[in-house]
């Protein structure tokens, strides 16, 4: 049986993984694999220069700094094994930008939030899991991340089956998504 794959994409901050978390939960009946696209980041960044301050950064937020071929081996394995998920749901946030990684997906999700909102996520995430100071992080998502979500990431939502806001994660769409996920299984 070929399992569900379930995309889920959105901006830094916007609540994919929060998502992917709720989701596994309403699935506990199934066997299901969360694929987190960041662990695939390469060790040699690609690099950018911003557009506001001209100073040079690591960039994690270009198409390129995501190891794709590693990404879909990995993907590949997994949905070949002999005894492969019931649900695999793939998040990050390229998940809906490479057309051949969409076209694996059986539903496209794309998590949605304002983008004062994803930078204050961001920032309180990243001072308190990683201890990187607030100008720190609000430099880098001002001079780097949020040109290059515009550039690459937000647009992906136009291959969305479904967008869902940020801030209503609990709500109705848990349900109908893994309502659907479960009928198709039982399918």
């Amino acid at each position: 049986m070929k399992p569900i794959i379930v995309g889920i994409a959105g901006g830094s901050g916007s609540g994919k993984s929060t998502y992917c978390d709720i989701i596994a939960k309403e699935l506990k009946d199934y066997q299901v694999d969360v694929v987190s696209t960041d662990d695939f980041y390469k060790k040699d960044l690609p690099k950018m220069i911003s557009p506001v301050s001209n100073v040079e950064y690591d960039d994690f937020n270009h198409p390129d700094a995501l190891d794709y071929n590693k990404l879909m081996e990995y993907l590949n394995n997994l949905l070949s094994a002999e005894n492969p998920p019931e649900v695999v749901i793939l998040e990050g946030i390229f998940t809906l930008y490479f057309e051949e990684l969409r076209k694996m997906l059986d539903v496209k999700i794309f998590v949605d939030l304002d983008s004062d909102e994803r930078m204050y996520r961001r920032i309180s995430r990243n001072m308190k899991n990683w201890g990187v100071g607030f100008e720190e992080v609000a430099t880098y998502y001002l001079d780097a991340a949020k040109h290059r979500e515009i550039e690459f990431v937000l647009r992906t939502k136009n291959f969305a089956d479904i967008v869902i806001h940020g801030n209503h994660l609990e709500g109705i769409s848990k349900n109908i998504i893994s309502c659907w996920i479960s009928s198709m299984i039982r399918k």
